[in-house]
C-alpha cells in the first residue's frame, strides 16, 4: 500500500505561508508550548485539510496542540500525564474557538483525573458543569478527539501493539468526557503497517520502527479520512489562515450536513430527511466510500428518512402512507431500493429483517459531477420520480400515486 505525501505537505506548507499576522494570543501560545519529541500529523478527507495536530512527548507527558476545522475552525489542547509505570494519572483537554484575529474563545475544557480502577472526568462549558465517574480497566488507553482531526489516541495504540509484542491486542479506552470507556483494537499486517479499529472506522496504518504511525489510509467504515506525518506544523498559523478563510464565508462547516426535501405530487405530500455527504475529489463508488455490492445508507449519519401521506405504487408494489428509512445496494449492474419499516435509526444500524421491499432502480451517467449527494422529487405523469445523485452516478425510482 502506496502513502502519497506530496501532496499533503504542500498543502500544509500553502496554508502556513498564506499567514497574514505574526504571533496569536500570546498568552495561549505561552501556556501551551510543547515540549520533547515532536511529530505532527495531517489529517483530509478527500481534497480537504480537517485536521493538524502537533504531538510533543517528554517523561511522564503527552501533549498535543490540534487544528480543528468543522464546523469552524478552532484549537485543541491535549495535556496527559503518566505515572512512571505507564498509568494515566490526570489528562486535561480544551477547546478554543479562534477568530479572524487570531483570538480564543474557551469553549470547553475537560480534565479527567485517573485512579487504578478508576476515572472521573469533569466537564466544564460556559457555567455548566458535569461530573462522569467510571469504572477504568487496568490498561487504560486516554483519547480525544476523533480521526477527523485527531490521532493522538490511535498513534498510542499503534505504540502498544508495538510494545506488546504480540500481532494483536484489544485495548480499554476512555475519550475524555464520554460516558462510557470502550475497545480499541490493532493488529500486524506486515513489519511496518498495522490494522487499527477505534470501535467504529479501520485504518491501515504504515509505521516506523518505533510503532509511531507515519500515515494511514481508511478501510472500512463511515470516517474516511487519511493521516500523514510531517516533521513539525505551526498550529497556530494554520489556525489563524483558516479562520480568515472562516471570515469570508469559505468555513469548512458540517461534513456532511443535514437536509430535507418537501415535495407536493399528484395531491400526496412527501418529505425526505437525509445527510449530504460531498465528494471532495474522492473516488466514490466502488471504494470504501460506498463499496459495491454492500447495502449503503444513501446519505450520512442518521439513516435517510422518507415519509408520503398518500400510497405510492412503485416498482411493481404499492407503499402504504408513513414514515420509513431508504437504503440502497449500489452495484456496477445496477442499484436496488431498500425500503424498511424501522425509523430513527443511525445510518448503520440496517436490519435486513425489516426491509419491506427491494426494487430495482433506474440508473444513469451524468454528464457533469455532482459534488455533494442529491435527493430529489420531481413530479411526472401521473406521479413522480425519486432521484439519487451523486458523482456521475443517478439513481431513480418512477412512481404514481394511488387516491
Amino acid at each position: 500500500m502506496r502513502f502519497t505525501r506530496s501532496l499533503l505537505t504542500c498543502a500544509l506548507l500553502a496554508a502556513v505561508a498564506r499567514r497574514a499576522e505574526g504571533q496569536s494570543t500570546a498568552a495561549a501560545a505561552a501556556a501551551h508550548q510543547l515540549q520533547g519529541a515532536q511529530s505532527a500529523y495531517v489529517v483530509r478527507l478527500g481534497r480537504d485539510t480537517t485536521g493538524v495536530e502537533r504531538i510533543a512527548r517528554s517523561a511522564g507527558r503527552i501533549e498535543a496542540e490540534g487544528l480543528v476545522r468543522q464546523p469552524r475552525t478552532g484549537i485543541r489542547y491535549i495535556v496527559a500525564d503518566y505515572a512512571a509505570d505507564g498509568r494515566p494519572t490526570r489528562v486535561e483537554v480544551t477547546l478554543s474557538a479562534l477568530d479572524s484575529a487570531g483570538a480564543s474563545t474557551l469553549l470547553q475544557r475537560t480534565v479527567a483525573t485517573f485512579t487504578r480502577d478508576s476515572v472521573v472526568a469533569e466537564i466544564r462549558r460556559d457555567t455548566s458543569v458535569v461530573t462522569r465517574r467510571l469504572a477504568a480497566p487496568p490498561g487504560i488507553l486516554p483519547v480525544a478527539g476523533g480521526a477527523v482531526s485527531s490521532w493522538f489516541g490511535l498513534d498510542q495504540l499503534a505504540l502498544r501493539l508495538k510494545a506488546s509484542r504480540a500481532d494483536s491486542i484489544a485495548v480499554p479506552v476512555y475519550v475524555i468526557g464520554a460516558p462510557q470507556t470502550g475497545t480499541w483494537n490493532a493488529r500486524k499486517l506486515g513489519r511496518d503497517s498495522v490494522w487499527l479499529y477505534d470501535g467504529n472506522d479501520v485504518f491501515h496504518a504504515r509505521v516506523d520502527g518505533d510503532g509511531h504511525i507515519l500515515g494511514a489510509i481508511p478501510l472500512s467504515g463511515t470516517q474516511q479520512f487519511t493521516v500523514e506525518r510531517v516533521a513539525n506544523a505551526d498550529v497556530q498559523a494554520l489556525a489563524r489562515a483558516f479562520a480568515l478563510r472562516d471570515a469570508r464565508g469559505n468555513a469548512l462547516g458540517l461534513l456532511s450536513p443535514r437536509d430535507t426535501v418537501n415535495a407536493t405530487v399528484a395531491g400526496a405530500a412527501l418529505w425526505v430527511d437525509y445527510g449530504r455527504p460531498a465528494k471532495r475529489g474522492r473516488v466514490i463508488f466502488g471504494s470504501t466510500i460506498v463499496p459495491w455490492g454492500a447495502v449503503w445508507r444513501t446519505g450520512a449519519n442518521a439513516a435517510t428518512q422518507f415519509r408520503t401521506d398518500h400510497a405510492l405504487e412503485m416498482g411493481g408494489v404499492t407503499l402504504p402512507a408513513g414514515t420509513y428509512t431508504l437504503w440502497t445496494v449500489p452495484t456496477q449492474a445496477g442499484w436496488q431500493l431498500l425500503i424498511n419499516s424501522q425509523t430513527g435509526q443511525w445510518g448503520t444500524e440496517h436490519d435486513p429483517a425489516r426491509d419491506i421491499y427491494r426494487l430495482d432502480m433506474r440508473t444513469a451517467t451524468l454528464p457533469q459531477s455532482v459534488e455533494r449527494f442529491t435527493i430529489a422529487i420531481q413530479p411526472e405523469g401521473e406521479g413522480g420520480v425519486l432521484r439519487f445523485q451523486w458523482d456521475t452516478s443517478e439513481a431513480s425510482m418512477p412512481f404514481t400515486v394511488r387516491p
